[in-house]
């Protein structure tokens, strides 16, 4: 059959499935489900035992422990926030002088809420007065949440903000900004609305995506921290390539009630910081179940994120092959000296591989595109309005079998297992968040030891393990590349043991600098950070 006779069969199937599309989005459909075909027969070529065949197995991996009450404020006071509190309360009307200076650079803000975030009654609580970033995919009350889709430049705006940011809103914490992302999360680093955010060491290069905006005013020191979502790397891809800490809960870890969504299996709502204490501090406030979201469970009360005396019985488990063959030069010296330090303070690397890996990025995508293009059957008659990448990453979900669908669930069991094991022998695993530092604009290729590849082969190789499976994990900057970008390394966690990657990356910050430097934009918009609070 002639890829003519191709894309006509598959374009008639996507018109009885309710998905009219034009002949160039019909072509651009036609060639990514070819791209995918190769790992899509390679999976079903593995056989699935019938016993092992239900695909409900992966939810029972993401339950919280045995007899886990229902989640209230973080156990004990966590001296982080006074200290936070201390070094930020009364600078919002600062972060927004700032925040439009940065915008002015790097274009990195979709709204800045200036008039709402003046206006807003001060909350007494552990973060009174704090400013934070909120990606333009989650709600904020009164405010409209574009998605950076054209289709949304006129929403209308929010009647009630995100659970995630209510939470921080009832801790006394004040939202200043809607942030740049790629359309829907899932578009391209040009969304049509808004352009390409530029990333704040190097305004040649991109932030990242999705959660590009907030990484940018977070790096910048806008303000303290910020939230974004992560699908297949979205926090802690941009955390990575700006030189921050980024956090991927365990799925349904924190409530996504409020945010625009994408993919019901994958995506996650999680914080993004300097450092992983502040990290943990969010992410207590931001937990547990808000009766709305079906994923989100009873969970025991989190312990604030103290810095241990060392890592004496931790076992750190380092995995090769596909996660690490793709890596340049100074991410792996990054990675090595992230080990070097933990191992100095008494962790123990041990065996642990994942023979599977190379399949997580290319089943995980199988999964998001074709949830993300059930949410958008309802706007397809406003498709070509879209970024055209959005439409060809979310078509690429059209048409694929129910069979496939389900064995792309089942596959996500097999990762789980694959993880058990190793977390049979190890705490921890440590691979390299993304491959390469940030890339270049416009077109976003990653340079490897002076090879340039293409963003989306590149970017996602260790983070979609996370997303497919459902594993917490942390990005924490490991050092600079000699192009003077951030280079990071990804700490992945058992379910539900966020506080052990938050410990051991609290330990190796409180034991080096790297989350302390800050790109020279933070000098040129307005100043030094406020007083160190870490």
């Amino acid at each position: 059959m002639s890829s003519r006779d191709e894309t006509g069969e598959l374009g008639a199937l996507a018109a009885r499935l309710g998905y009219a599309l034009d002949p160039a989005q019909l072509s651009a459909m036609a060639e990514a489900v070819a791209g995918a075909e190769p790992a899509v027969s390679e999976l079903r070529a593995i056989p699935v035992p019938p016993a092992a065949a239900d695909p409900a197995a992966g939810d029972h991996w993401l339950r919280p422990p045995a007899g886990a009450a229902t989640a209230g404020p973080p156990t004990g006071d966590d001296p982080l926030a006074a200290a936070l509190r201390d070094a930020w309360s009364g600078r919002v009307p600062e972060s927004l002088d700032r925040l439009e200076r940065l915008h002015a650079e790097l274009n990195c803000t979709i709204r800045v809420l200036r008039e709402r975030a003046l206006g807003q009654r001060p909350v007494d609580g552990p973060l009174t007065g704090v400013p934070f970033a909120v990606k333009d995919v989650i709600d904020v009350a009164g405010v409209p949440t574009t998605a950076a889709s054209r289709t949304r430049a006129d929403a209308a705006p929010a009647a009630a903000s995100a659970t995630v940011v209510a939470r921080l809103e009832a801790a006394g914490a004040v939202p200043v900004s809607k942030d740049a992302t790629t359309e829907f999360a899932v578009g391209g680093p040009h969304p049509p609305l808004t352009g390409a955010c530029r990333n704040p060491w190097d305004t040649g290069r991109w932030a990242g995506g999705s959660s590009t905006g907030t990484a940018a005013a977070v790096a910048a020191g806008v303000v303290p921290f910020g939230l974004g979502t992560d699908v297949g790397g979205s926090v802690r891809l941009p955390a990575a390539w700006s030189g921050l800490t980024g956090l991927k809960p365990t799925a349904g870890a924190v409530p996504r009630t409020g945010s625009v969504p994408l993919s019901w299996t994958t995506e996650t709502i999680g914080p993004l910081a300097r450092d992983a204490r502040t990290v943990g501090l969010v992410f207590g406030l931001v937990r547990g179940p808000d009766g709305l979201d079906p994923r989100a469970g009873g969970l025991p009360p989190l312990p604030p994120t103290g810095v241990p005396a060392d890592l004496r019985g931790l076992r750190i488990a380092r995995p090769g092959g596909y996660l690490t063959e793709l890596c340049d030069g100074a991410v792996r010296a990054g990675v090595d000296h992230l080990v070097d330090v933990l191992t100095g303070a008494g962790a123990e690397i041990v065996a642990g591989e994942i023979p599977s890996a190379h399949l997580a990025l290319p089943i995980g995508y199988q999964i998001v595109f074709a949830e993300a293009a059930a949410v958008h059957r309802a706007d397809v008659a406003r498709w070509g309005d879209y970024d055209p990448v959005t439409v060809r990453r979310i078509s690429q979900g059209i048409t694929t079998p129910a069979a496939d669908h389900l064995r792309a669930l089942q596959f996500r069991v097999q990762l789980q297992h694959e993880l058990d094991a190793v977390f049979a022998g190890a705490d921890l695993i440590v691979v390299p968040t993304t491959p390469g530092t940030a890339p270049r604009l416009p077109d976003c290729t990653v340079t490897v030891d002076g090879e340039r590849y293409p963003l989306y082969a590149a970017q996602s190789r260790a983070t979609m393990l996370g997303n497919l499976t459902g594993a917490p994990g942390l990005a924490l900057p490991t050092g600079f590349a000699p192009d003077g970008c951030p280079v990071s390394a990804l700490l992945i966690a058992r379910p539900h043991d966020e506080i052990t990657a938050l410990r051991v990356a609290a330990l190796f910050q409180d034991r080096t600098e790297h989350h302390r430097r800050r790109p020279p934009i933070a000098d040129r918009i307005g100043g030094p950070f406020p007083p160190a609070y870490v």
